[in-house]
């Protein structure tokens, strides 16, 4: 209308759909390619110590070689949702809670009986009791895991933790210094918004949904440390406790609480059924493989682009907010 004052355009909020645990075996590692070729995934986090992460690293190059040439399958739902020109985000899951260590020096105390690595409750108390006294251990672990990734050609654009370990003062220590070592501009925070309220819609337990709370209250604590030292994470973080149970409605409660984020991450495990890509290799029982496929099926669904169009997301990537450190990644 003449002589009405011009609207201002309102950027888009940008969502990344990530996926954890690429690398843990071939099921969850044909999930997680189907997602990103048939589905709108836009980042995953490798497991470097993992039986198939090799296969993981490999399937990382044929992906970006798809996207960049524009063959991917959910090309067009992609372009509907403003999905940048730019590479997919991959970057480095780090673990202290499954499967063996990569260096030989890692201290049996952090160990189990066999060798493995402990679980998230027994690494807890372990490290609980003597918070400083592993941190070089700790330190040596996760750079070897890191320059896995790199060595294999990967930049890593991000860094989070299997099980939330980066939570844990005695990981989150030296993390600091790791980011730096290997320019790793991006982290995950934890410090989820509406997550009482999507952990009931997920039909969690009270005893689940307390875990989920303590694991806010160490995420702000890391939150505040991380910006505090300059490293980059999404304005909102959703998934904390929900692996294979997100569904339409659980999605729906992320997306709510997302309002207002300017870029926004959903951490979801997709995998294929574990009958078509079988693994039993000790250390390396996955929890999760049977309710997998239904996040796949949610990820590859054209419900989920219609339902993200509705709410006014685009795609994002998590490089974007990395500033210098990430463009000199990407250009490199």
């Amino acid at each position: 209308m003449p002589g009405s004052p011009a609207t201002p355009h309102r950027p888009k909020q940008r969502i990344v759909l990530h996926a954890d645990d690429f690398g843990m075996n071939s099921a969850v590692n044909s999930g997680i390619v189907q997602a990103f070729e048939d589905g709108l995934l836009t980042s995953a986090s490798i497991l470097s110590n993992a039986p198939a992460t090799l296969e993981a690293l490999s399937a990382a190059g044929r992906l970006a070689d798809a996207s960049r040439e524009g063959t991917l399958l959910s090309h067009a739902r992609r372009a509907q949702l403003a999905d940048p020109a730019l590479p997919f985000d991959f970057g480095v899951h780090v673990n202290l809670t499954q499967g063996r260590p990569l260096t030989r020096s890692y201290p049996a105390a952090l160990l189990d009986a066999d060798g493995f690595f402990p679980s998230i409750a027994a690494l807890f108390v372990r490290l609980l009791a003597a918070p400083r006294r592993w941190q070089t251990p700790i330190s040596q672990e996760l750079a070897a895991q890191v320059a896995l990734v790199c060595d294999h050609g990967l930049r890593p654009t991000h860094l989070n933790g299997h099980q939330y370990i980066e939570l844990l003062p005695a990981v989150s220590d030296p993390l600091q210094n790791l980011l730096h070592r290997f320019a790793i501009p991006v982290v995950r925070v934890a410090a989820e918004r509406g997550l009482w309220t999507s952990t009931r819609i997920a039909g969690l337990g009270w005893g689940q949904r307390a875990l989920a709370a303590v694991k806010r209250w160490y995420g702000v604590r890391f939150g505040r440390r991380m910006r505090a030292a300059g490293v980059s994470f999404p304005d909102g973080f959703f998934g904390t406790a929900h692996a294979g149970c997100i569904d339409q409605v659980v999605l729906g409660s992320f997306l709510q609480s997302a309002a207002g984020c300017r870029v926004a991450e959903i951490a979801w495990h997709p995998g294929r059924r574990p009958a078509d890509h079988p693994c039993h290799i000790a250390g390396w029982a996955d929890p999760l493989e049977r309710h997998r496929p239904a996040e796949l099926a949610l990820l590859t669904s054209p419900l989920l682009a219609e339902t993200l169009a509705a709410g006014g997301f685009a795609l994002g990537r998590l490089s974007t907010l990395g500033g210098d450190v990430a463009a000199r990644h990407l250009a490199a």
